[in-house]
């Protein structure tokens, strides 16, 4: 892996979609990617280079990896190929075990806490969706492309570990297993997974500094020119084609929860709040970042606020209680996810959706971005409601 090599493969995991989403957000999955693809590169040095100082980083990396996102370490299985394919695994086969054992070990507490806790913090994820299989599939059939053509023009001895060695495993097995698991137990999405881009932009490097060794050992200037005019061309068709998705991503539309959203969608009396009902109880996040905003509030499922209870969303009542409180309210203001979001199944948001569905009507819709604001009247009182009229449509 030359400088060169390492400068465009930089480049092209800056330019993988993905990558730019997550970063502008400045979510913590940049350290885990930093970590992991630390981790793969004293991963490389100690199977050239086998002593234990190498060994010793790469553990400690996963390590620090597995810390910050339990999921990373889905990365040696990437490794475990690697090591496989290259050769190694009678070699280096135990030093490699040892590394991984002692990671294994110390993430082992986190691992295990936050699989007792995985019920309450996953439940909002549904199994893969056909864009999700696409977003793996797509970058996965052009890695193993790049890493067929690639495969013979490495260069080194033949105890070097190859980039499509590498990067190829990178990509896929991580995110194929976590994809495949969560068939049974939904857990992915694309984030837990982001440094797996890493392998891609390895291949691409490798792609790019190859395709500019071949234009510099051009002799024919009439060829060469044809294929620098190809190169402007396939880069034109590639930004032109990506250029939209950036252009999106930037856009105020691509954030899923924009808390500003809602303000103004609850109505503030002074010594009349608004009854509002929250579903899943994460949304109340929608109001605590500025509670000022939204004014006095009758939140009808809290039992205690955040900051008494020391968790993020507060505590909810009982169902019983919850169902008591919501049939008091002859109009309830439901700050609710998206239709075909995943339905979290615990016992307090199921006892909101049966009260809705048997004892109020959905009167009135106000879409916003990463969610809605929907009225719901009691049917006692919904024939005399002028927002519940028949044949008004809920959405103007």
């Amino acid at each position: 892996m030359t400088r060169r090599r390492g400068f465009l493969a930089g480049v092209a995991f800056l330019c993988v979609p993905q990558v730019q989403f997550y970063a502008q957000e400045a979510r913590s999955y940049a350290l885990v990617s930093a970590a992991v693809v630390w981790a793969t590169w004293f991963f490389v040095r100690a199977l050239q280079d086998s002593r234990r100082r190498w060994w010793a980083g790469y553990a400690g990396l996963l390590l620090l990896a597995g810390w910050l996102h339990v999921f990373a370490l889905l990365v040696i299985l990437a490794h475990a190929v690697t090591l496989w394919r290259s050769g190694h695994m009678r070699r280096l086969g135990r030093r490699w075990l040892l590394g991984i054992a002692f990671a294994g070990c110390a993430v082992a507490p986190l691992a295990v806490v936050s699989a007792g806790q995985a019920s309450a913090q996953l439940d909002w994820l549904g199994r893969p969706s056909l864009q999700d299989w696409l977003g793996f599939v797509v970058p996965a059939v052009v890695a193993a492309a790049l890493g067929l053509l690639l495969r013979r023009r490495d260069e080194g001895s033949a105890r070097a570990v190859t980039l499509p060695a590498i990067g190829v495993p990178l990509l896929i097995v991580p995110a194929g297993f976590l994809l495949t698991v969560s068939l049974v137990h939904p857990w992915y999405v694309d984030r837990y997974v982001l440094y797996c881009m890493s392998g891609l932009a390895l291949l691409v490097g490798q792609g790019l500094r190859h395709w500019q060794r071949l234009l510099r050992a051009e002799a024919d200037p009439a060829r060469r020119r044809r294929r620098l005019y190809a190169t402007a061309a396939v880069a034109f068709a590639l930004f032109s084609a990506l250029g939209p998705w950036y252009w999106q991503m930037r856009s105020p539309a691509s954030r899923t929860d924009t808390v500003e959203s809602y303000w103004g969608l609850t109505v503030t009396v002074p010594g009349d709040p608004e009854p509002v009902l929250f579903q899943p109880a994460r949304r109340r996040a929608w109001v605590l970042a500025r509670p000022a905003v939204f004014g006095p509030l009758d939140d009808i499922a809290l039992q205690q606020t955040p900051a008494a209870s020391g968790t993020l969303y507060g505590v909810e009542a009982s169902p019983g209680v919850i169902r008591q409180r919501m049939l008091q309210h002859p109009e309830i203001n439901v700050l609710r996810d998206r239709p075909g979001q995943p339905l979290d199944n615990t016992p307090a948001e199921i006892t909101k959706r049966e009260v809705l569905r048997r004892h109020y009507q959905l009167c009135w819709v106000i879409p916003v971005n990463g969610g809605e604001s929907a009225i719901f009247i009691r049917r006692d009182v919904a024939a005399t409601n002028p927002i519940c009229a028949p044949g008004r449509d809920i959405y103007s």
